[in-house]
């Protein structure tokens, strides 16, 4: 900002600089017929202020973009840092649209404000200064007139940009809304397509997208309204002041200082008025900028005060578990903002190298158990005892080292099967990546692939099914075998053959690097697979017997 003051003070001084130039060369050329040779001079200085100006109006265009552009960057790691810090069970306001609506979107909104509304307020501030100071020394009047039709412009850009603000802020909410329904429907394309609902829901997007595009159009025609008023203010102050400037030379007034003007005098007047206006009417045009970027950041600051999962302890465990271990959970209990008691006071104990299998309708709570064993949150009150440690006083590095976790919805990147299953471990070596490979079940798809583990995926793992996705997910899991493994519906959508090679995959696994697994499921060959089946209902679980 300092430098947006320096570089708007050099600007004034070139504004002022030239008009008193120009101003010097007509009235030389139409009063006093000055020869073209003797205007040499104060042609090359006109000259050279103009290119000063450009100059100066580049370097600080140049400044500004780099500014915003470095404080945008800070911003987005300190999100990224809030997010992760908070763990898979925050979603914030809105859903994980949101999120990703304020990460990528609403930061983005912040660029106007940092690289065009904060440096032209400087401008705003000093060369309309500048040039009252040198109509007041020419003219008292001409600067009373200047003076006077200054403060319009900032009010009625104050009054209209509270009402603009407001409409911004409607106009983000929107969007997030709709970010998070677009994202919840691509999520469940499978689902819509087995019920038959995709014309349903596409109506409902269009709805959607419609209320978007009028609350859209809303703020451009604040925009444009207060624009056309900004303009009539400024034409109707030029247009007077022209009018006392030409009486007055004409002599058909003899107030103030009007008996005194001078052809040089007037035009230098009249080429400040435009200058005295044009910084006060590109701040209003950006006082939209700042509307949408205030809005922005009411919800960017939701996400960066994002609580955190959970604490470092500030004294670590002394000692990992090595092999297979007990989970023992005592009276856990854990809600959520706005909603009811998610787990009462569940207890649980599973025996190392045991795999248990947690049921329940869906909303029942069995992602937010499972996250809770897994560290990824805090519960509000109980205990979880890892080989007899307690899950608090493990560092985020250490839970690292002795869970696995897999998910439904196993995340693929654009890069080729060998980079995405060495994802957790890129140096491990090629023996380790085949031995992960024979565990998940992978070779014989590779062996079947032209170009084997250098088969390239495309985003989301574009090119390869539900079941061989999971299966890559899993290999990357046993590429580094914890002594914990958590599983969250890892069979979702799948049919019933890709479901059980999915388990016997796991089994042989299982029998070659035995690890304790937690399993989220509500499938039947889930049940057949575990070793016990516990049902989670209101809040607690019970065991189900096995027939």
């Amino acid at each position: 900002m300092p430098s947006s003051f320096v570089l708007a003070a050099l600007e004034a001084l070139t504004v002022v600089t030239q008009a008193a130039l120009l101003a010097w060369i007509l009235a030389g050329v139409i009063v006093d017929s000055v020869p073209l040779d003797s205007l040499s001079p104060a042609l090359g200085a006109l000259l050279a202020t103009w290119l000063l100006r450009a100059a100066v109006v580049s370097y600080r265009s140049r400044l500004t973009a780099t500014a915003s552009s470095q404080v945008r960057r800070t911003l987005r790691d300190e999100l990224f840092v809030a997010l992760t810090a908070a763990g898979p069970l925050y979603r914030g306001p809105r859903g994980t649209g949101q999120l990703g609506t304020g990460l990528i979107e609403q930061v983005d909104l912040l660029d106007p404000f940092y690289s065009r509304y904060l440096p032209q307020s400087a401008t705003a501030l000093l060369v309309p200064g500048a040039i009252l100071v040198a109509a007041f020394l020419t003219d008292w009047l001409a600067g009373a007139l200047l003076l006077l039709a200054a403060p319009l412009i900032p009010g009625f850009m104050i009054i209209i940009g509270m009402g603009a603000e407001q409409i911004s802020r409607r106009q983000q909410d929107a969007l997030g809304r709709l970010s998070g329904l677009f994202h919840d429907r691509l999520q469940g394309l499978d689902t819509l397509r087995r019920f038959g609902a995709e014309e349903r829901e596409i109506g409902r997007m269009a709805r959607f997208s419609e209320q978007f595009r009028e609350r859209t159009m809303q703020v451009l025609r604040v925009a444009f309204l207060s624009s056309a008023v900004l303009e009539f203010f400024s034409a109707v102050a030029i247009a007077t002041l022209a009018i006392y400037i030409g009486l007055g030379l004409l002599g058909m007034i003899e107030f103030a200082g009007a008996p005194d003007l001078t052809l040089f005098k007037g035009l230098f007047i009249l080429i400040l008025a435009p200058e005295f206006f044009t910084p006060l009417r590109t701040l209003a045009v950006h006082w939209h900028d700042r509307a949408g970027a205030l809005a922005a950041t009411q919800a960017l600051r939701e996400l960066l005060k994002a609580p955190p999962a959970r604490t470092e302890p500030e004294r670590p465990a002394a000692r990992l578990p090595r092999g297979p271990c007990e989970i023992r959970v005592c009276d856990l209990h854990k809600r959520f903002p706005d909603r009811a008691a998610v787990i009462r006071g569940l207890d649980l104990q599973v025996a190392p190298g045991e795999k248990v299998v947690i049921s329940g309708p869906s909303g029942c709570g069995k992602s937010t158990l499972l996250a809770l064993l897994a560290g990824f949150g805090e519960p509000d009150r109980g205990e979880i005892l890892i080989d007899g440690i307690d899950l608090a006083r493990f560092t985020r590095s250490q839970l690292a080292s002795i869970r696995a976790y897999l998910g439904q919805r196993p995340l693929l990147f654009p890069a080729d099967i060998a980079a995405n299953i060495r994802f957790a471990e890129p140096s491990a070596d090629d023996q380790s990546l085949a031995r992960a490979v024979r565990l998940s079940g992978l070779d014989g798809m590779i062996s079947r692939l032209p170009d084997g583990l250098a088969t390239l995926l495309g985003q989301d793992g574009l090119g390869v099914s539900g079941g061989q996705a999971r299966r890559i997910a899993l290999a990357r899991v046993l590429l580094s075998p914890r002594p914990v493994l958590f599983l969250d519906e890892p069979t979702a959508s799948l049919d019933a053959d890709t479901e059980e090679r999915l388990w016997q995959g796991l089994d042989s696994a299982l029998s070659e690097q035995p690890m304790t697994v937690v399993c989220a499921s509500h499938s039947a060959l889930a049940a057949q697979w575990a070793d016990r089946v516990l049902e989670l209902r209101n809040g607690r679980l019970e065991e189900i017997a096995r027939a």
